[in-house]
């Protein structure tokens, strides 16, 4: 076991709670990503610590930065779900990794069909006030891509989302475009690199507001 697990769980046994943050700033980065990563993967061993864990990552990332590997790999619906308190706070969800993707970009490129985040992160814009995630959500990547235009062109799709995760896609959709409307032209020029098939024609449609023939001609 790594020395900065080994030191998280002897503060936590000792409930020296208030030396997490200091340690946590020593860290390298790759022993940073072992730290959050080892509070994620003990919560959903055991469910009965789940609040506990997340209360340690809210006070380990509310004075630190996310390392950029964190960012990276942060890829699940279950990790998004976990860390959004802690991403909350010292601008976590605009923090971005070595591709400039954020957590939303990382999370909607790698959806499982079975697991889509969209429906989860339209009730956090719904319920929770929080004008970094919707930032987040019109943030674009070195390609100039936004997450949605990440999911698009780039996500496992064997069929068009289930009802409400497509209503909650169409939904993120508007609130993208109205804070970066430009920002769906570069979908066309990653879509000529990829060329998509039907289900990814039929949500650069909808993306887009053009007819499928339309994108079809464009690319």
């Amino acid at each position: 076991m790594d020395l900065s697990i080994q030191l998280l769980n002897a503060r936590i046994k000792q409930q020296q709670f208030d030396e997490l943050d200091n340690d946590f700033k020593k860290l390298t980065d790759a022993q940073k990503v072992m730290q959050l990563n080892y509070l994620f993967e003990s919560a959903l061993r055991m469910s009965i610590k789940y609040d506990f864990m997340q209360n340690i990552a809210v006070r380990i990332l509310a004075s630190n930065t996310p390392p950029t590997q964190f960012i990276e790999q942060l890829t699940s619906l279950d990790a998004l779900s976990f860390f959004t308190p802690a991403l909350k706070l010292n601008k976590g969800f605009i923090s971005t990794d070595s591709h400039g993707n954020n957590v939303l970009h990382n999370v909607f490129k790698h959806a499982a069909p079975s697991q889509l985040p969209f429906n989860y992160v339209r009730s956090l814009m719904l319920f929770e006030s929080n004008e970094e995630l919707l930032h987040a959500l019109a943030q674009t990547n070195q390609h100039g891509l936004t997450p949605v235009a990440s999911y698009i062109v780039y996500a496992h799709k064997p069929n068009i989302p289930v009802k409400h995760e497509f209503s909650a896609l169409l939904a993120l959709m508007e609130i993208e475009q109205k804070q970066n409307p430009r920002a769906k032209l570069q979908l066309l020029e990653a879509l000529k690199n990829n060329p998509p098939g039907e289900i990814t024609l039929l949500l650069s449609a909808a993306y887009l507001q053009r007819s499928t023939e339309q994108v079809v001609a464009l690319i």
